[in-house]
């Protein structure tokens, strides 16, 4: 039985294979079933193949959102202890002769450093006076200074144009 290619042997209700009474008589012969050899039986055996259609389409969500920021400034004091050194210095007068070997070098006397200052005089003989002795202490103490800063928060809002998607109440705030 010669078939169209667009039939394809499928029946067109269901999509299953069309078997014919004389192609089932042709399959029975040499079969052992004898006593049904005159009568004709159809059987329908289904088929089932399954097809996905994929696609897209646009949706409107809404006409946009509009942002809106702002910068506030505020003043604010900040009074945080801070670290100074200061040097006293204290000049000692000493106007004594110093030997060859003798010869004073900067010490320490607890918090104060001692800074020998020699000059040399023209005598019938050289000789090395002490003159003076500079004492410098250091203190430390702490002072306060306050100064003054602007600090900026912004703050944002959002608005939709959709009267779909309700307003949002929140601002984000952030310093």
């Amino acid at each position: 039985m010669a078939r169209s290619s667009k039939d394809q042997g499928l029946d067109k209700q269901n999509q299953q294979p069309r078997v014919s009474a004389d192609e089932l008589e042709s399959q029975g012969e040499g079969g052992s079933d004898a006593g049904l050899q005159g009568v004709h039986q159809q059987t329908v055996i289904p088929i089932i193949r399954e097809e996905l259609a994929v696609g897209k389409r646009a949706i409107e969500t809404g006409k946009g959102v509009r942002v809106t920021k702002t910068v506030l400034e505020r003043e604010q004091i900040v009074d945080e202890p801070l670290a100074r050194e200061e040097a006293f210095i204290e000049r000692v007068n000493i106007n004594e002769m110093i030997a060859g070997q003798d010869m004073p070098t900067i010490r320490y006397e607890g918090e104060t450093m001692v800074v020998p200052i020699l000059e040399e005089v023209l005598v019938t003989e050289k000789r090395t006076i002490l003159k003076e002795e500079v004492r410098i202490t250091r203190k430390r103490r702490e002072v306060r200074e306050p100064q003054q800063f602007v600090l900026r928060t912004d703050q944002v809002s959002a608005e939709h144009f959709d009267a779909s998607v309700a307003p949002s109440a929140k601002t984000g705030e952030q310093d």
